[in-house]
């Protein structure tokens, strides 16, 4: 009862945020559920798991990827707790519950980003922003998928939050924690070195507070740097190692200009911010839909529709304004870094700055309804956020259903072979699934395993599929094979 009274005494436009708040929540818990662990997922919880037993970090263990684990760990160590917690009930229960943790982070990230927007700007524009973070695809995806952004988005968000309300220690652990979860954290602190330098009385303040912002997140995240630092050979490893030459120096280990004037740059992030898996448009051929190309057609309007209104803001003049830019300007730059360095699948890098892109889709919102005075705008954007969510709604039960055609093989692994049985499985989510120890494909490796998975046809994971050379070698040496389903392609070996 008390909660409905606070409520009725709330104004408007913050009651219309929290039942924005309340119908996120319920689409991604929902969404959530039904999602099949993929991607780097397939990584991450593994990690998590691994220091829930062993109550130590991974580092040259197979998990999934051959290479080491250098990830900021945060969001390992806060797996392994919701796993050590629901694995005294079951393991599977264990598995579910980590699931949920970014959806946790990703409504948190709603509700504080409401809460400064209102502060900074006013509610009716802090409505609106909610409204564009929780129904842009990107944005819900990460609030389902196991990966590490949800956290990031929250720390960040968290840091701003604090640093607003003169909160200047609390404001430094939380970028801090942000680092912690991962290397891009750091691009928030230009923005929060703006804040105290706009809120600053005296220069003396500002040195103490700016001293405090940029010290302490450094000191919370270093152990983390230095640690990759002295096993890697660079701090902030994969990452510009052409310029650290640390260990295993193929990885990201050049600079690519040439990157930024392809097409694929602009194609693969647009597509990304709208719900495409990693912005990568061969992607879209998977799906195998009648009609396919007039639902594509339609869906690039729909995303169209919801992008002008950030056409809009952009051009707008508001007080808050060079605030805003700053929170986004460093990403911007890390996006383009990212792309040198990396490749093109590079959306969820800039998800930190969509708070603040918020807050320009919210004013060109707000003037798009003030130069049309028609309701039928209110409506258009209405059935668009209804087709933008139905979509995230069919792509998560796609995935799921393509992830339960290889339940019967999985299953069998689990059935049928030991617990510390050791795999040939190259890729990261046949690992995740078998739950093995698995090894990609050498001679050397060859000689440890026991099992050896092959599935050419296996899209889901397609690092998990032997080239030419691979599948040879292995079919050369006559193994004994234990399982056959013809139905999915999967074939296991059995080398003793």
């Amino acid at each position: 009862m008390n909660l409905i009274i606070k409520f009725s005494k709330f104004e408007k436009y913050t009651k219309y945020s929290i039942f924005v708040i309340i119908i996120f929540s319920v689409i991604v818990f929902y969404l959530t559920s039904i999602y099949h662990v993929s991607g780097d997922g397939c990584w991450h919880i593994p990690a998590g798991k691994f220091i829930a037993e062993n109550i130590k970090f991974p580092l040259f263990e197979p998990l999934g990827r051959d290479e080491p684990f250098w990830s900021p760990p945060l969001y390992h160590i806060l797996v392994a707790a919701v796993y050590s917690v629901f694995n005294a009930f079951s393991h599977d229960a264990a598995n579910f519950a980590v699931k949920f943790i970014s959806p946790i982070f990703g409504i948190l990230s709603l509700i504080f980003l409401f809460l400064i927007i209102k502060k900074l700007v006013n509610s009716r524009i802090a409505f609106y922003s909610t409204i564009f973070l929780a129904f842009v695809p990107i944005f819900i995806d990460y609030s389902v998928l196991e990966y590490v952004e949800s956290t990031l988005v929250f720390f960040v968000v968290l840091s701003i939050y604090y640093l607003i309300n003169d909160r200047i220690l609390l404001s430094g652990i939380a970028a801090g924690l942000a680092i912690l979860t991962k290397y891009n954290g750091l691009f928030i602190l230009p923005l929060l070195l703006y804040i105290l330098y706009i809120k600053s009385k005296t220069k003396k303040i500002l040195y103490k507070n700016a001293g405090v912002i940029i010290l302490l997140p450094l000191l919370i995240s270093s152990p983390w740097l230095i640690r990759n630092w002295v096993l890697l050979g660079n701090p902030i490893w994969p990452f510009l190692n052409f310029i650290f030459h640390g260990y295993a120096p193929k990885s990201y280990s050049a600079a690519n200009f040439s990157h930024l004037f392809h097409p694929n740059t602009i194609i693969f992030t647009y597509l990304g911010i709208f719900g495409v898996p990693d912005g990568n448009y061969h992607s879209l051929t998977f799906a195998n839909f009648q009609n396919l190309q007039y639902l594509l057609a339609i869906w690039l309007l729909v995303t169209f529709i919801f992008f002008i209104p950030l056409i809009f803001g952009f051009l707008t003049k508001f007080k808050q304004r060079k605030l805003f830019s700053i929170w986004i300007i460093p990403f911007i730059l890390l996006f383009f870094l990212y792309v040198i360095n990396v490749g093109w699948s590079v959306s969820r890098i800039i998800l930190p700055a969509f708070p603040a892109l918020a807050v320009f889709w919210a004013l060109g919102y707000e003037k798009s309804i003030a130069i049309s005075k028609l309701k039928i705008i209110k409506a258009a954007f209405i059935l668009v956020v209804i087709g933008l969510v139905s979509a995230e709604s069919i792509k998560v039960n796609f995935a799921a259903n393509s992830w339960n055609v290889y339940r019967e093989d999985f299953e069998w692994v689990k059935s049928n072979t030991n617990q510390n049985a050791v795999f040939i499985a190259n890729g990261q989510c046949v690992p995740y699934n078998i739950e093995r120890k698995s090894l990609y494909v050498t001679d050397e490796n060859l000689k440890y395993a026991e099992y050896i998975w092959i599935n050419q046809n296996f899209n889901l994971d397609k690092r998990s599929i032997l080239d030419d050379q691979e599948l040879n070698s292995i079919l050369s040496k006559n193994y004994k094979i234990v399982y056959n389903n013809k139905n999915t392609g999967t074939a296991i070996y059995s080398t003793r």
